[in-house]
């Protein structure tokens, strides 16, 4: 899709690949998907980080599929993590998925989610033309 990365030059760039902004272009179809955090399908946390991560993302890509996108088309993510320790895996995680585009995202350290189990928990939204 015709994203605009919006990185000015008058700012510090952004660090940890990501945008600092993402235009769309008119008329695009969006998704907001709700957090999404590392269980199965089933329901079950997963155990560790990074399968949290990986089931995490996994659960986003499906709600884009369902909607008939997929990563290419995420232009804003917000993750929680429970622990700044998890930061690396889940920039490991979100890397397999999003590929070459980063899209504007906010990463935040809160003391808990939900279920005491969760470690990560990701919104996404996502637009196509």
């Amino acid at each position: 899709m015709g994203f605009i990365i919006r990185n000015p030059t008058t700012i510090a760039p952004p660090g940890g690949r990501y945008s600092h902004a993402i235009e769309l272009p008119a008329n695009a179809r969006m998704v907001f998907a709700s957090g999404q955090v590392g269980v199965d399908k089933k329901g079950k946390p997963g155990v560790g980080i990074e399968r949290q991560c990986e089931l995490a993302w996994k659960n986003v890509l499906a709600i884009l599929k369902d909607a008939r996108m997929g990563p290419g088309d995420i232009v804003r993510t917000q993750v929680f993590l429970t622990d700044a320790r998890f930061v690396p895996a889940y920039r490991a995680a979100r890397d397999k998925v999003i590929g070459p585009v980063p899209p504007a995202s906010t990463l935040l350290i809160v003391s808990a989610l939900a279920d005491p189990a969760f470690m990560v928990e990701i919104e996404a939204i996502a637009a196509k033309a």
